[in-house]
Order: C-alpha cells, then structure tokens, then sequence
C-alpha cells in the first residue's frame, strides 16, 4: 500500500504536523489532486462547494464588466438591467453611449454608426444615428461591397 492511501498516515500528515496539500503531495511523489481525492475519501478534508453568487463582479475572474468582441470589433459592456441586453448580460457600449446622451432607449430602427469607421472608437462627437425607414436618413457603406447607398 502507498502512503497517501493510508488513513492513519494521512491524518497524521494533515492534522499533527498541519502539512499542506501540496506538501503531501511531495512527500508521497503523488500529483496535488490524488492527495485531494484521497482525503475527500477518507473524510479528512471536505472538498467545499461554491456558495452564492458568482456572475458579474462577485466573480474572482471579473475583469470590469467590459471586453472586445474580437469576432465584431465592437465593445461590449455589462448591463444586465438593460431591457436590450444580451442573454450573458452585455450590450453594445456606443449604443449605451447614445442612449445616454439622448436620455432613452434606442428604437429597433435606429442604428448608431461609426462616423471613422473604427468599431472600438466610442467618443460621442464619433458617434451618429441612422433612422431606417426615415427619408434622408443618410449614406451607409456596404461592409461587403463598400458601396454608398440610402438606408431608408
């Protein structure tokens, strides 16, 4: 039998001479987890569950609500009030911006485009919005074709 399957010497390690888990993991030449698994086994140490809530910034991991969308180039922010948010949370930061500075909601037809052409630019002197189904409403390039045409 190796040591770290026996109880008595396991107990001994964790509880008298208060070694830590990677402690007697070296000591036995055993990988941290074995070491883990086998005190869960014995019922000498509990693995612990996570408790609560771990969405937003109770997660150890949150980086401040706000990231690129590398696929997009958009920058999304978190806002999970937001009656047009995604199912994550997010929304598109120059829409937040607009919507801001108009003091409501964005209608479905009303797009907010990049005067420079650069998605991640979201200064609001940059920042227009596009009414579709509105005469007059302005020329939008084609990401495609990158042809001029009325949206409207």
């Amino acid at each position: 039998m190796k040591k770290h399957q026996d109880k008595n010497w396991l107990q001994i390690k964790y509880y008298k001479d208060k070694l830590s888990i990677t402690e007697i993991a070296k000591e036995s030449e055993v990988n941290l987890t074995t070491i883990s698994r086998w005190l869960q086994k014995f019922r000498i140490r509990k693995i612990r569950a996570y408790k609560g809530n771990h969405k937003g910034p109770q997660n150890p991991y949150w980086g401040g609500g706000r990231y690129k969308d590398h696929a997009s180039g958009y920058i999304l922010s978190y806002n999970p009030n937001h009656p047009f948010c995604n199912k994550r949370g997010y929304i598109l930061e120059h829409r937040l911006i607009i919507e801001k500075f108009m003091g409501r909601y964005l209608r479905g037809n009303e797009i907010v485009h990049h005067k420079n052409k650069a998605k991640d630019d979201n200064r609001i002197e940059n920042l227009e919005i596009i009414v579709l189904g509105e005469p007059n409403c302005g020329e939008v390039i084609c990401p495609f074709c990158n042809k001029k045409f009325k949206a409207g």
